[in-house]
C-alpha cells in the first residue's frame, strides 16, 4: 500500500536536519520511499514530523505496584532479588502483570514513543507475559536467579532481544561470558546497569564486565570517573541516561560535562515505571536543564538522544529518510509554533510533550491518533480505505 502525507516541516536524517515544508512524505510497504517539497496526498500541514521518541531503558512491570515503598532507599526498593519490588511482584497474578505492561505501552504511544528497550524480570516466565502492544519493543531478558544455568540462558536468548544485566557483580565470570557469547552469536543485545550507585562502582562493576567483553550499552553511569568515560569512548560503548530516576532514587547525577566532551553516544530512559512517570519528554527537558547549568547549550544533542541515537545504539536506521522504515511522530504545530522559533531543536525539547502528539506511525502503520487530532485520523483512514 502507498500513502503520502504532507507536513509543514520535518527533522530529516540521522543529524535531524530541519527542512521547512510543505514536505510530502510517501510511504510504501512500511518504508519511506520519498521526501519532497510539495503538497500531495493527505494534508497534514498542521503537524511537523520527526522520528518517534525512543525510551532506551524501562522496567515496566513495576507499574503494577506503583509508588509502593516510595520512602525507602534504592536498595530496599529495587535491589535484586530481595527488594520490596520483587517481593510484591511475585505475589501478583499473570493478568495483573500483563495489564501493567499493556498500560505502559499504551501510554508510551500517547507520549509519542515508538521504540522501547525494556528490562523484563523473572526469566522465562517474565518473557511469557507478552511484548510490544504496538510499539517496537526490544525486551531484554533478566535471568530468574544469579546462579543461572546455561540451559535457561539459551532459552532466554531465543525468546528475547537480548540480556538485561542488573549488575555484573551479581554473576560469575562464566555466566557473563556466556551471556555475551550467546548474544553475539544470535545477533542480539546486552545492556547492563553500571555505576548506578557509588557502592557498585567502588566494587568494580565496569571493570568486571569490560574484562569479559563489550556490552551493547551501559545504563545509568552516574558514578563513572573521567577515565571511565574515556574508556567508553575508546570502546565505542553508548550510555543510557536516566536523569529523573537517578534523582528520585538519590543516586546522584552523571558527569554530563565529561560525557558531552568525550562525545559519548547517549540514549534516554525512564527506568522504573512504578516510581518514575514514563514520560520521556520530562527526561529530555531535565537533561537540557542540567546541561545548561553546566554551561552547555546544545538542544540538538538532547533531541538526538531522544530519537535517532536509538539507531546508532541498536544498529538500525531510526530516522526520517528515504529507504528507512516509516517510523514517524507527528507533533501539533499550533502548540509548538515552530515557524516562529529560530532554534527548532530547543523548541521541540523544551516545549514538547504528550499534549502535542497528533499521531504515531510504526513501520508505516498508524498506531496512535490523539483525540485532538480526529481530523488527522479520519483523513488518513478515509484515504487508506480507498486504496
Amino acid at each position: 500500500m502507498k500513502l503520502t502525507i504532507t507536513v509543514s516541516g520535518a527533522f530529516i536524517g540521522d543529524e535531524l536536519s530541519y527542512v521547512d515544508g510543505p514536505l510530502a512524505i510517501t510511504i510504501e510497504d512500511g518504508t519511506i520511499v520519498s521526501i519532497e517539497r510539495h503538497v500531495e496526498g493527505v494534508d497534514l500541514r498542521g503537524f511537523i514530523a520527526l522520528p518517534p521518541l525512543a525510551n532506551m531503558h524501562a522496567h515496566v512491570l513495576d507499574l503494577a505496584i506503583a509508588e509502593e515503598g516510595w520512602d525507602l532507599d534504592i536498595d530496599s526498593v529495587v535491589g535484586e532479588p530481595y527488594g520490596l519490588k520483587y517481593v510484591l511482584l511475585k505475589k501478583l497474578s499473570r493478568d495483573a502483570l500483563s495489564r501493567a505492561l499493556e498500560s505502559f505501552y499504551n501510554y508510551s504511544l500517547k507520549c509519542g514513543v515508538g521504540l522501547i528497550v525494556e528490562f523484563r524480570e523473572f526469566g522465562v516466565k517474565g518473557l511469557e507475559l507478552g511484548k510490544g502492544y504496538g510499539v517496537n519493543a526490544y525486551v531484554m531478558a533478566m535471568p530468574s536467579s544469579h546462579d543461572v544455568s546455561i540451559d535457561e540462558l539459551s532459552k532466554l536468548i531465543e525468546l528475547s532481544s537480548g540480556f538485561g544485566i542488573s549488575s555484573p557483580l551479581y554473576f560469575s565470570d562464566d555466566v557473563l561470558k556466556t551471556m555475551l557469547k550467546l548474544a553475539k552469536a544470535k545477533g542480539k543485545y546486552v545492556f547492563a546497569h553500571i555505576a548506578e550507585v557509588r557502592e557498585v562502582r567502588d566494587e568494580g562493576d565496569l571493570e568486571k564486565l569490560l574484562r569479559l567483553g563489550n556490552p551493547t550499552a551501559i545504563v545509568h553511569g552516574v558514578w563513572l570517573s573521567g577515565n571511565d568515560v574515556v574508556m567508553l569512548r575508546e570502546r565505542e560503548i553508548p550510555l543510557i541516561l536516566c536523569p529523573r530516576s537517578n534523582r528520585w532514587f538519590l543516586s546522584g547525577d552523571a558527569r554530563l560535562d565529561l560525557i558531552y566532551r568525550e562525545g559519548i553516544v547517549i540514549g534516554l530512559g525512564t527506568d522504573n515505571a512504578g516510581w518514575v512517570k514514563p514520560d520521556l519528554w520530562r527526561d529530555a527537558e531535565e537533561l537540557l536543564l542540567k546541561l545548561r547549568y553546566l554551561g552547555i547549550n546544545d538542544p540538538k544533542w538532547v533531541l538526538k538522544a531522544l530519537t535517532v541515537n536509538a539507531g546508532n545504539i541498536l544498529g538500525l536506521r531510526y530516522e526520517l529518510s528515504e529507504g528507512a522504515k516509516a517510523n514517524i511522530l507527528l507533533l501539533r504545530n499550533d502548540l509548538l509554533m515552530l515557524g516562529s522559533i529560530r532554534n527548532k531543536y530547543l523548541a521541540v525539547v523544551k516545549r514538547g510533550g504528550p499534549e502535542l502528539v497528533g499521531g504515531v506511525f510504526i513501520d508505516g502503520d498508524l498506531r496512535y491518533c490523539s483525540e485532538e487530532a480526529k481530523t488527522l485520523c479520519n483523513s488518513l483512514r478515509d484515504f487508506i480505505s480507498r486504496r
